[in-house]
C-alpha cells in the first residue's frame, strides 16, 4: 500500500510539473515565402512555391498545439509577413491562407514589419526608405478580419490593427501578448501601457518587429545593439531604445521581448540581450529572422545571393515554470532538424520569484 501511495504522489506530482510546461512558437519574416516571384505560378516560374513552406510551417505550429494533444500554447509572427507591402494582394492571400491554418486551433498574435505597410518610397535627402499605411494590413489580419473577430482569447487592437493584445493559457498561468507596430508612436505607447495598466501583474510577452541588431555593440561587448533604422522618421514614432525607456523598462511585467527584421544578408539573424529594468528584474530581449537562410533552394540550384530564402526556421521556446526556465530551441520544418549552435539553442534562467514579480 506504501509503494502504491509512493507511486501515486510520484505520478501527481510529475503530471502537476508537466502541466507547468508549455510552448510558445515564434514566426519570423516570412516575407519571401509570400512573395509572388517565388511562386512556380510567377513569370518567370520560379523552380518551387516558396508558399509551401510557409504552410508547412504553420502545419506543424497546429499539428503540436496543445488543442492536438502537443504542448504549443501560443504562436507569434514577428512581422514581415509579406515583401512587397500594399502593391501585390496575391502575396497577402498567401500568407493569409498558411495563418488560416492556425484558426481554430491555437490563439496566436500577429506584429506588422516594415514591409507589411500599404507603401515605400526612398527619403530624396538620405535615401532611406520609409513606410506608411495601415489599410492593407488592418483588411487582411486587423480586429474585424476572421482572424481575430469574436475570438474570446483576442483583447483589442490601436491604429487600425497595427497594435494588438491577446491573453493565453500557459503552465497553468494567464499570460498576455502585447503587439506594437513598427517604430511605435507615443500614441500606440500609451495605448499599450493603457493595456498593460488594465492586466496588472499579468505576466507579458512583447512583440515589435524591428528592435535587436543581429551583431554585437563595438562599445559593449556581447550586448546586441539596438537598432536606429528610419523607417517612420518625419512621423510620431519611437525607435527601439526609446520603446524600452518609455515601456519596456517601466514596466515589470513584461518579461521577454521578440523581435525579427535584422540580418546580415546570409545566415546571421539571431541575437539576445538582457537588461534590468527599472525595478531590477530582468527582461530577456530576443531577435530570430531566418530570411537569409537558402540551404533548401541550394538544393534547387538556385542562386543563394537572392537572399530570398527562410528554409523553414523557427523559434520554439519551451517553457517550464515548474524549473523557473525557457529552454529556447530553432527548427526547420523543411531540414527537419534543430540548429544547435549557441544563438539558436540556449536556456534561460529566471533568477527572480515568479509570485512577486507579477504580484498585482
Amino acid at each position: 500500500m506504501k509503494r502504491f501511495l509512493a507511486a501515486l504522489a510520484a505520478a501527481l506530482l510529475g503530471a502537476a510539473l508537466f502541466a507547468q510546461a508549455f510552448t510558445l512558437a515564434v514566426i519570423s519574416d516570412t516575407q519571401n515565402y509570400s512573395d509572388y516571384r517565388y511562386q512556380r505560378s510567377s513569370n518567370p516560374p520560379f523552380v518551387m512555391d516558396q508558399a509551401d513552406i510557409f504552410h508547412r510551417q504553420m502545419d506543424y505550429i497546429a499539428k503540436n498545439a496543445v488543442s492536438a494533444g502537443g504542448n504549443i500554447a501560443f504562436a507569434a509572427h514577428v512581422g514581415d509577413l509579406v515583401q512587397n507591402y500594399g502593391t501585390q494582394i496575391s502575396e497577402w492571400a498567401i500568407a493569409e491562407a498558411a495563418i488560416s491554418r492556425l484558426d481554430g486551433v491555437l490563439p496566436y498574435g500577429l506584429v506588422p514589419g516594415n514591409h507589411d505597410y500599404d507603401k515605400s518610397w526612398k527619403d530624396a535627402e538620405d535615401k532611406a526608405t520609409r513606410v506608411d499605411g495601415g489599410s492593407t494590413y488592418n483588411r487582411f489580419f486587423g480586429p474585424n478580419s476572421v482572424h481575430f473577430k469574436g475570438k474570446s482569447w483576442y483583447g483589442g487592437s490601436f491604429n487600425n490593427g497595427l497594435n494588438s493584445w491577446a491573453t493565453f493559457q500557459g503552465g497553468g498561468k494567464s499570460f498576455l501578448f502585447l503587439g506594437l507596430e513598427l517604430e511605435p508612436s507615443d500614441a500606440a505607447i500609451a495605448w499599450a501601457q493603457k493595456v498593460l495598466d488594465a492586466h496588472k501583474g499579468m505576466p507579458t510577452i512583447l512583440v515589435t518587429h524591428e528592435y535587436l541588431c543581429f551583431a554585437d555593440d563595438y562599445y559593449e561587448p556581447g550586448t546586441a545593439f539596438r537598432l536606429e533604422d528610419k523607417y517612420r522618421l518625419g512621423f510620431d514614432r519611437n525607435t527601439p531604445q526609446q520603446l524600452w525607456d518609455k515601456l519596456i523598462s517601466k514596466n515589470k511585467q513584461v518579461f521577454l521581448v521578440l523581435c525579427g527584421h535584422n540580418y546580415d544578408g546570409g545566415p546571421n539573424g539571431e541575437n539576445a540581450r538582457t537588461d534590468a529594468g527599472a525595478e531590477g528584474y530582468k527582461v530577456y530581449q530576443l531577435l530570430s529572422d531566418y530570411q537569409g537562410r537558402t540551404e533548401v533552394q541550394k538544393f534547387y540550384g538556385v542562386n543563394d545571393s537572392a537572399n530570398r530564402g527562410g528554409d523553414g526556421w523557427m523559434r520554439l521556446m519551451e517553457f517550464d515554470l515548474g524549473k523557473g526556465e525557457i529552454k529556447v530551441k530553432t527548427y526547420s520544418t523543411e531540414l527537419r532538424r534543430y540548429e544547435t549552435d549557441p544563438n539558436s539553442e540556449f536556456t534561460i534562467k529566471f533568477d527572480w520569484d515568479w509570485d512577486k514579480r507579477f504580484a498585482k
